[in-house]
């Protein structure tokens, strides 16, 4: 698995094993010149290739790709590679006047550099206290140009938007759609927005779900989705039939997760709850094994090196993005993550890597980049709304 932050005349790379305790490598610029081809969106849309390339395209770009040189001049990008035991070292990479890169709702980010100029990208606004910059701007990547000595740092900060807000904005526009036209996990994004009552009209939102017969599907979502209905409509029978559903279905990738919110579903119709530990015992792979014994609260010496590889996978808490990693399977890890209990040990790496990466992923939908709903889907129902 790869990460990589490149801000111009500054970046690192970070190779690692998912899985094990082995050194990663750290690829560091030590002079030159380091970008990204592609910056966003943060994580690779579905169905896209898994390193999110075309063929013969460049993954980074080693001398500015607009440039040119004077007769006779000559370009040096030099790298350095060596081993570092954990992801967060290679935060020694990056300047020290670097601030935090992801601004939660709300807030601004502050930049401490008086020698320095900053010119801010589309949709910032920079503001100036004498000694420091302070960058607002509204949700979604941005991009803001630090003019120094060494050149020109192109920073890529991230403004996280409200989770409430991202799912009205994003449910609105599938309201107006029909139902049987659109994958399911349109369906369970809707489902989850109404859930946790962060839509404009509920009411809207229930009558295009009770459109479409979900578990007819028979895919991953189309239960969770029946449920959120059953829930809203008191309809034991649909809840009865959705659970039935769950419990026959094969044990998949975040199968686990989904049988924990339909156990909790099943509560608030007052029917028999769902057997989650016989669903959870049809897990077979080691990932499986790994969602199966997180979800049932299992020895933390069980999930410890699961828990390790998503928080590689999703680049710990590193800023910049992942080389590769789609969209739908960060989401999933993030909803993993979030699942991690309180006592654990490893809880405060899981947070802090979920929350990152919930971020940029939520900034890539935020900003129109991401065609499809599975990861958006699996990122609101694991977020606690209140």
């Amino acid at each position: 698995t790869g990460w990589s932050w490149t801000a111009e005349s500054d970046g690192f790379l970070v190779i690692s094993r998912e899985e094990g305790d082995r050194p990663s490598l750290l690829i560091r610029l030590r002079q030159g010149f380091l970008r990204e081809s592609s910056p966003s969106p943060r994580f690779s849309p579905s169905g896209r290739r898994a390193e999110a390339l075309e063929p013969n395209m460049a993954a980074f770009f080693l001398a500015n790709p607009t440039g040119s040189l004077r007769p006779f001049a000559r370009h040096v990008t030099r790298l350095e590679f060596g081993p570092i035991d954990r992801l967060e070292q290679a935060r020694a990479a990056m300047p020290g006047w670097v601030p935090e890169l992801i601004a939660r709702p709300g807030d601004a980010i502050r930049f401490d550099t008086p020698d320095q100029a900053l010119v801010p990208g589309h949709g910032v606004t920079v503001a100036s206290d004498d000694i420091a910059g302070v960058a607002t701007a509204a949700a979604g990547h941005r991009e803001i140009a630090v003019h120094g000595a060494r050149g020109v740092t192109r920073l890529r900060p991230t403004f996280e938007p409200d989770p409430r807000v991202l799912a009205a904005e994003v449910v609105a526009p599938l309201l107006g759609r029909r139902p049987g036209g659109l994958p399911t996990a349109s369906g369970a994004v809707v489902a989850a927005a109404l859930s946790r009552r962060v839509v404009a009209d509920p009411n809207a939102a229930l009558d295009w779900l009770e459109q479409e017969d979900w578990l007819a599907r028979e895919d991953q979502f189309a239960p969770l989705v029946a449920l959120a209905v059953a829930v809203e409509t008191h309809d034991e029978a649909l809840g009865i039939a959705a659970l039935d559903v769950l419990a026959r279905r094969r044990f998949g990738a975040g199968d686990g997760l989904i049988a924990s919110w339909a156990w909790v579903a099943g509560l608030q119709m007052g029917v028999a709850p769902l057997d989650v530990s016989a669903i959870l015992a049809k897990a077979t792979t080691p990932a499986e094994r790994f969602e199966a014994s997180l979800v049932g609260q299992g020895p933390e010496a069980v999930c410890a090196g699961g828990v390790q590889t998503l928080v590689r996978r999703l680049g710990a808490d590193l800023p910049g993005a992942p080389m590769g990693l789609g969209a739908t399977d960060a989401g999933l890890a993030i909803a993993l993550l979030r699942a991690v209990p309180e006592h654990s040990s490893l809880r405060a790496e899981a947070v802090a890597a979920s929350d990152k990466a919930a971020a940029l992923l939520a900034a890539d939908y935020v900003d129109g980049l991401q065609p499809t709903y599975d990861g958006l889907a699996w990122l609101l129902w694991s977020e606690t709304l209140s």
